[in-house]
C-alpha cells in the first residue's frame, strides 16, 4: 500500500509540490487508518485533512513575511526622530580588491549558451547564470551525491582550461547571479529570521513545504556544495 500511496500523492495534480513533500515526509508515522483516509481523500480529489496543520504554519508565516505599516503614532514618531541608517556590520570581500588581491570581479557577459536543462548537460561557464532550483529536484529513486559530483567534475574539467584567475572570478560571478544563489541565500536568510520553525533539522523542509521557492534540506547542502566548489575554483 505504501508504494501505491507514494504514486498517488506524487501524481495528484491539485497537490504543490511542498504538499506532495510534506505528505510523503509525514507518510511512515501514519497509522493504517490515516493512511485509507488519505488515500480516499486523495482519490475523490480532495485536500487530506492532514495538510490543515500546514496551512494554519503557511498562514502564519506569510502573515509574519508579509511587510508591516507603521501606526500614525510610529510615524510621527519617525518623522520627529528619524532613524540613523544601520551600520555595515560585514562588507562583501569581493568588493575589496585588496583582500582579493585582484580587481573586484565582474560578471562574464554570456554569449548565446544553451540554458541548462540538466545538471548532465553543463558544457560552458556561461550556463552557471541559469542554473535554478529545478536542476536540484532530485526523484525518489535519483542518487543526488552521484549527480552533483558528476556535474562538479565536469566543472573541474572547464576551469582546468581556464588560466587567468580573474576570468575564473567573473563566471563565478555568473552564478552569483543565478536564480539558485538567489534561491540558497534567500532561503538561508528566511531560516535565520524564523528560528519558531521547529524543529531545526527539518526546518528547511518546512520551509519548502510553505512555498516551494525555497530550497529543502537536500537541495541546499547541494546549492551549497556548489557554491563552495566554485568559490574553490575562484580563489575566493
Amino acid at each position: 500500500m505504501n508504494d501505491s500511496l507514494n504514486k498517488l500523492i506524487i501524481d495528484t495534480p491539485f497537490l504543490s509540490s511542498g504538499d506532495k513533500d510534506f505528505l510523503l515526509q509525514k507518510l511512515p508515522n501514519l497509522n493504517p487508518l490515516e493512511r485509507l483516509k488519505l488515500q480516499q481523500s486523495l482519490s475523490h480529489g480532495q485536500a487530506p485533512n492532514i495538510l490543515q496543520s500546514l496551512q494554519v504554519i503557511r498562514a502564519r508565516f506569510f502573515n509574519s513575511e508579509a511587510p508591516k505599516k507603521p501606526d500614525i503614532l510610529s510615524q510621527v514618531a519617525s518623522a520627529i526622530f528619524p532613524k540613523k541608517p544601520k551600520k555595515v556590520l560585514a562588507s562583501n570581500i569581493l568588493n575589496q580588491s585588496q583582500i582579493i588581491g585582484g580587481p573586484v570581479p565582474q560578471a562574464v557577459k554570456a554569449s548565446n549558451i544553451q540554458p541548462l536543462k540538466s545538471l548532465a548537460e553543463f558544457y560552458h561557464p556561461f550556463q552557471l547564470a541559469t542554473l535554478n532550483p529545478n536542476h536540484l529536484n532530485f526523484g525518489l529513486n535519483d542518487s543526488s551525491d552521484i549527480i552533483i559530483q558528476n556535474f562538479l567534475n565536469k566543472v573541474d574539467q572547464i576551469f582546468d582550461k581556464i588560466e587567468n584567475i580573474n576570468l575564473r572570478r567573473g563566471y563565478f560571478m555568473n552564478f552569483v547571479q543565478s536564480p539558485l544563489f538567489n534561491s540558497y541565500l534567500n532561503t538561508g536568510l528566511t531560516a535565520l529570521r524564523h528560528p519558531e520553525l521547529q524543529p531545526s533539522n527539518i526546518i528547511l523542509n518546512l520551509l519548502y513545504q510553505i512555498n516551494s521557492s525555497y530550497l529543502n534540506n537536500k537541495q541546499f547542502k547541494a546549492a551549497a556544495t556548489i557554491c563552495n566548489h566554485l568559490r574553490s575554483l575562484a580563489s575566493l
